[in-house]
């Protein structure tokens, strides 16, 4: 049977093409009409203290019982179009008390005007469902959260290149070309990824690639580290992370283009259209990003599988994204939100340079991969003491691997087609009592994988075989927390987790698994400005689906057996912040059991593959240190360095880890000049990576620095053009090889411009 695998290849330019005309459709569509009797206003929001730009401030405009507004961007600048006359402003911001003044826009003159915003203290649990736009929240265990700035001047087409923003955190892209994101050296599978609260992992693998999630859409990026709050789920041991999309967060219209191209065939294109009324918000995007085979670094020096000397082979990708969402707000604080994201991806993946037998190399693309997410989320009060919030999401993932016989990609040796459809749902009910406050959750998802390999003979496809799986999974916890003297909190939560598999394909059946959890915290403000805090508790991740039953086009041997990984976590941190400078430091350790790992077969019939095991288990401890100076509103210094020392225990023995890290830091340097330029100046570094070759004997990779280079110019006072950005980039601009795993080095230097419109 002849599944055309081929044949999608070309197919993928006219899905392209389809793409982009919905953009300039969409583009038609959103313009604001033009207005000549309208005067300009603009200006800034600061922060009183630290004089630093306040992102996403709410600007309403009220005159004659009517109100119009927006929202500053990410550096706190504001423009807005206005009749001629005398209106009351109201400016607010999550995290400071609100400004009120009365302003006069004079006609066929611009007006300029600054607000300065006052911070006051919020404590509030982890965003995990509907809260949006808020400050860091204070709690016991590592709540980090990224600044729209940052992630603006990232210029990221895709999350994955948000990650050196947040400390302790890695990715890594894989011999199956996956982009997986790892904190503090946990392991495979343990980090849940969640998109407005809906689970982007893909529960087949409980993993997703987070280099196909276009980064156009994010507003905000929350990462909780430690012991992750009971109201995740279940697999959730190496921590999380939210992404939050964009919203308006004032009444008003705004439209955004953006456009870049660069070396290696890079290109960019995102229009996104934002809207506000008393009632309703609503979110479009659309973006389009191209690129051919990244730049091989000066120093990577690959032996096997390289034959061009200047471009990585087989690493071309194109990707085509599209986001809607609508919300409505109701009397009472409730709230009911839909939306939906839509990924389609054509790439190819880079072979192992290190494999030097053509028949264990993965000679792969990904001719198709789609996923599809439609989210509703909301939360409803029920009298002042309590509230109900949650999320309920379908989503569907389609992948094709096709598998060649050797370098030239031209004949298939194999195709593997992999189906998905997921259902979840999270509730999450929190009681204010007359001391604390208790919080009941629930998580559930279920999920089908459909698996056709089909081989070929000299590329001709043969007969096929195709499986069928099935799991669930759920989590049920309740967490307390509560002030126990003034500047101390104190929270406690546990969970029961639990995952059966009713259909595994051909293998046969095997007992559901269950698992407890605990999560325990304190947090004390010793001082003003310094906080202390402590945390601990047990986490489980489930073996997945691929893990107990996946052969990866033969590359590995199914081991149905496997059994839960479960770890004792736990941390200490401190953190001291004046008005210019931030600093913290966090100790963590872990202490894993039954780690899942993998090992080559050196002998017999599946001599060459590999199969995922029990370990005895493994601990990783470390301190993840972090800081922040501001000395001048203009400069802005921010740092963080991570120590860590990952080992397994092996035949009573202790062994490294594979492809962990031991030394990981960012450092960046950001200047915005009275004269609309903005410089940023980024510098990664790692070390210390060990990685296990075929021999099943360490190898220690070369260390890395990645120094990245961005100048920028406002557009915002350029007369009627609107708000906007030009910009140039450098990545890599050292040319510096990154390794993480054998064989597999980062892209080599490259450089970007690009311009950015919003009115």
């Amino acid at each position: 049977m002849n599944h055309g695998i081929y044949n999608r290849i070309p197919a993928m330019s006219n899905r392209f093409f389809w793409h982009c005309l919905a953009v300039l459709c969409m583009y038609a569509t959103v313009l604001p009409p033009q207005s000549g009797a309208q005067s300009r206003v603009e200006g800034r929001v600061i922060n009183e203290e630290t004089q630093e730009p306040v992102a996403q401030a709410n600007m309403v405009f009220g005159q004659n019982g009517e109100t119009t507004g927006t929202a500053t961007n990410a550096k706190g600048r504001f423009q807005i179009t206005l009749a001629p006359g005398q209106y009351t402003v109201e400016v607010s911001a999550l995290g400071y008390q609100d400004v009120r003044r009365t302003v006069t826009v004079d006609a066929e003159a611009s007006t300029s005007v600054e607000f300065v915003l006052v911070p006051r203290e919020y404590n509030l649990n982890e965003v995990v469902v509907t809260e949006r736009a808020q400050r860091t929240p204070q709690t016991a265990t590592t709540v980090q959260q990224i600044e729209p700035q940052a992630i603006e001047q990232q210029d990221a087409a895709d999350v994955s290149e948000l990650a050196a923003l947040a400390p302790a955190t890695h990715v890594q892209t894989n011999s199956r070309g996956q982009t997986i994101l790892y904190f503090r050296n946990a392991g495979d599978r343990q980090v849940g990824q969640f998109f407005d609260g809906a689970l982007l992992n893909i529960p087949w693998d409980n993993r997703v690639d987070i280099s196909q999630i276009p980064a156009s859409v994010v507003g905000e990026m929350t990462v909780t580290k430690g012991v992750p709050s009971v109201q995740y789920g279940a697999n959730v041991l190496g921590g999380t992370v939210n992404f939050q999309s964009r919203t308006l967060n004032a009444p008003g219209r705004k439209t955004e283009l953006k456009g870049e191209v660069g070396s290696a065939g890079q290109g960019r294109g995102t229009v996104t259209h934002l809207g506000r009324t008393d009632r309703w918000d609503y979110t479009a995007s659309l973006q389009y990003t191209t690129r051919g085979d990244q730049p091989l670094p000066a120093n990577a020096d690959l032996e096997n599988n390289q034959p061009d000397a200047d471009r990585r082979v087989n690493t071309d990708r194109d990707l085509v994204s599209g986001f809607g969402r609508a919300a409505r707000r109701f009397e009472g604080g409730g709230e009911l939100a839909v939306s939906v994201l839509h990924v389609d991806v054509e790439q190819g993946v880079a072979p192992e340079g290190n494999e030097d037998n053509p028949g264990d190399t993965r000679f792969w693309r990904r001719p198709l991969w789609q996923k599809t997410t439609v989210m509703a989320s909301g939360q409803v009060a029920f009298g002042a003491q309590t509230s109900l919030r949650g999320a309920a999401w379908g989503s569907r993932f389609a992948q094709d691997i096709a598998e060649f016989e050797s370098i030239d990609y031209e004949t298939l040796d194999a195709v593997q087609e992999d189906r998905d459809q997921t259902f979840g749902l999270r509730l999450i009910g929190t009681q204010e009592l007359p001391v604390g406050t208790a919080t009941l959750s629930f998580n559930g998802l279920t999920s089908r994988h459909d698996q056709t390999n089909i081989p070929h003979d000299e590329g001709v496809p043969q007969s096929d075989s195709a499986s069928a799986f099935r799991q669930h999974i759920y989590s049920v916890g309740g967490e307390y927390e509560a002030q126990l003297l003034p500047g101390v909190h104190a929270s406690v939560g546990l969970n029961m987790d639990g995952a059966a598999a009713p259909n595994t394909g051909p293998f046969p059946d095997r007992d559901p698994f269950t698992a407890w959890g605990l999560t325990s915290g304190i947090r004390v403000d010793v001082a003003d400005g310094t906080t202390v805090r402590a945390s601990g508790g047990r986490k489980s991740r489930f073996p997945t689906m691929r893990e107990l039953f996946g052969a990866a086009l033969g590359k590995f041997v199914p081991n149905p057996g496997l059994s839960p990984v479960t770890a004792w976590i736990g941390e200490l941190g401190v953190k001291h912040r004046t008005e210019t400078v931030s600093l913290g430091a966090t100790g963590f350790v872990n202490r894993v059991y039954d780690t899942i790992d993998k090992r080559s077969f050196q002998s017999g019939p599946n001599a060459g593959k590999e199969q995922r095991v029990n370990l005895d288990g493994a601990r990783i401890w470390g301190i993840e240190t972090t800081a922040r100076w501001a000395p001048d509103a203009p400069i802005t210094v921010d740092g963080h360095f991570t120590w860590s020392r990952p080992r397994a225990f092996e035949d009573g023995e202790t062994v490294r880890l594979d492809e962990k890290p031991e030394l990981l830091g960012t450092w960046t340097l950001t200047a915005d000049l009275p004269v609309g330029v903005s410089l940023m100046g980024q510098v990664r570094y790692t070390d210390r990576v060990y990685a296990r070759n075929d021999a099943n004997e360490f190898v220690r990779l070369p260390a890395s620095v990645i120094a990245d280079a961005r100048l920028g110019y406002d557009l915002s006072g350029l007369g009627r053009l609107g708000d906007g950005e030009l910009f140039v980039r450098v990545d890599n601009l050292l040319d510096d090889a990154k390794f993480i795993g054998l064989g597999l080095p980062g892209a080599g230097r490259s450089i970007r411009a690009g311009v950015e419109v919003a009115f």
